[in-house]
């Protein structure tokens, strides 16, 4: 039963993405309402706010996706190797998704970058979350004040590596996502080596 049910809600949950992709290509973000959107996916309003807060949240699905595929790859991660390659191997392995580049397109040209920016903070915020999870995990024992300290600033300064390089592709205005995976590996390298 509950397989079902997450295999409904998983289809919902795309018919949603997929209308309102389709709405923002076609009309535009500003001028595609949750109703337009509901409606082409078959759904009532109330079931579009239970997948999504805001027609605006769509644009930011890509990285949502992204967060549950690198908590998932993190996860198979060998606990002794260097947090560094794990969170690169983490991320190289993200999948490629034709519908997730246009949404990236979309949030550029639509969205205001203060809009852009303050979600990519919490996206940030949460990808290190999931690095200090994933220490705490490796280490399996119980946190002291030193432990903890540790694990965020490693997680701050490897994530804060990461949307840097990001940030960087976002201003450079390109869509070439070769780019982007060479400034993350620079940045992830750079950490690497070690502050100065």
């Amino acid at each position: 039963m509950t397989g079902s049910m997450t295999s409904r809600s998983a289809r919902t949950r795309n018919a949603l993405l997929t209308a309102a992709l389709q709405r923002f290509l076609d009309h535009g973000v500003a001028t595609t309402s949750v109703a337009d959107i509901a409606a082409d996916a078959g759904v009532t309003e109330r079931t579009f706010y239970r997948y999504f807060p805001s027609k605006e949240h769509i644009l930011f699905s890509d990285y949502d996706a992204r967060l549950d595929w690198f908590r998932a790859a993190l996860r198979v991660r060998p606990p002794r190797e260097s947090l560094v390659v794990s969170v690169r191997a983490a991320v190289e392995s993200f999948p490629y998704d034709n519908a997730l580049l246009e949404i990236a397109a979309l949030r550029t040209r639509e969205l205001e970058i203060d809009t852009v920016n303050a979600h990519l903070r919490r996206v940030q915020a949460d990808f290190a979350d999931e690095i200090v999870q994933h220490l705490r995990r490796r280490r399996g024992t119980a946190d002291d004040g030193d432990a903890v300290l540790r694990d965020r600033l490693q997680a701050q300064m490897i994530t804060s590596a990461m949307f840097t390089a990001l940030g960087i592709w976002l201003n450079a205005g390109t869509d070439d996502f070769t780019d982007l995976e060479r400034l993350i590996d620079s940045a992830l390298r750079i950490i690497g080596e070690g502050v100065r």
